[in-house]
């Protein structure tokens, strides 16, 4: 069958400003048009493919079914007219394309640099925006096509419906202290006499939380009584080296201090590589939308990023 010449560009920027917005006024304000003209818009698509693409209840626009699946088909074909675009902007002066990535905060100390600094080796024109927040924000986030994709912890299967992760590498919970913390040699030499000591722990929320006994436990801390939550790695990294706290820390977030002497582990040596992950390790993983359709820039990355992983999936802890 013959692709509709009825449809046109502005059908599908209109179509995916409304469906990235949830909005009609805001995928005018987006687009720079009235909201009647956006309205139109989507009637004559909508007539010319023969279904309704939105719904309009309290919450605002909602995609339907039709909607949903049509999408990343109209995603992939404004992406393959922007780099058609891209392609000759050296002449017109266009503007480098944009990767959006959401990532937990610990992967931003170590993981992320480490990848973005690949990908420049490889790619120089192109904008990389990176924010962190918590895995369920992301992962709203991403829902809402705020991102590109996603680097974070597994959760669980029930929150991450409609979208689809990728196993990328282990990433432990440690205990870290500064160099010259005296628990470093009580625990070294195993004395039953442990001096009282503060915790800085993730939050009570975090995916993190339940492996603190159980690391403890195996350090021989005993039960943690004065703590500080947060989930701050600045606040961490700073509080534990102008303390005497332990930190337990995701190791992404202290791998670089750990290798350059700035902070020790306390977390038990590993057996062998068998042994890297163990019971405390929690999946870190590339999370996108199902069926989303990755720019060529954008895979680029995503490349780069499983190639830093397999480095990664080596380590023994």
């Amino acid at each position: 069958m013959m692709i509709d010449r009825r449809i046109k560009f502005r059908h599908l920027l209109c179509f995916l400003a409304v469906a990235q917005q949830r909005s009609l006024q805001s995928a005018a304000a987006t687009l720079s048009i009235t909201q009647p003209a956006v309205s139109n818009t989507i009637k004559e698509l909508e007539e010319i493919l023969g279904v309704r693409l939105f719904e309009r209840n309290r919450k605002g626009t909602v995609l339907t079914p039709q909607a949903e699946a049509f999408f990343p088909h109209a995603e992939a074909c404004i992406n393959s007219m922007q780099q058609a675009a891209n392609s000759v902007g050296g002449a017109t002066g266009a503007s480098n394309p944009v990767i959006r990535i959401g990532a937990a905060r610990a992967l931003a100390a170590s993981f992320v640099p480490q990848v973005l600094m690949a990908f420049r080796e490889r790619v120089q024109n192109v904008q990389v925006n990176v924010l962190t927040f918590t895995t369920s924000d992301l992962m709203a986030q991403l829902r809402e096509r705020e991102f590109d994709f996603v680097l974070c912890r597994y959760s669980d299967p029930e929150q991450t419906v409609g979208l689809s992760f990728e196993y990328l590498y282990a990433d432990p919970l440690v205990v870290v202290v500064r160099p010259g913390n005296p628990l470093q040699k009580s625990i070294a030499a195993r004395t039953d006499k442990l001096r009282p000591i503060t915790a800085i722990l993730p939050l009570k929320t975090s995916i993190n939380r339940p492996a603190v006994e159980a690391l403890a436990a195996a350090l021989g801390l005993g039960a943690i009584t004065a703590f500080i939550e947060t989930h701050s790695i600045f606040l961490g990294r700073t509080y534990t080296l102008k303390s005497d706290a332990i930190w337990f820390a995701p190791w992404s977030a202290v791998k670089d201090d750990v290798e350059a002497g700035v902070l020790i582990k306390l977390t038990p040596a590993a057996k062998g590589k068998s042994d890297s992950a163990g019971l405390m390790a929690r999946s870190i993983g590339l999370l996108m939308r199902t069926n989303s359709v990755p720019t060529p820039e954008a895979q680029v990355l995503i490349d780069v990023i499983r190639a830093c992983a397999a480095e990664h999936r080596t380590e023994v802890f």
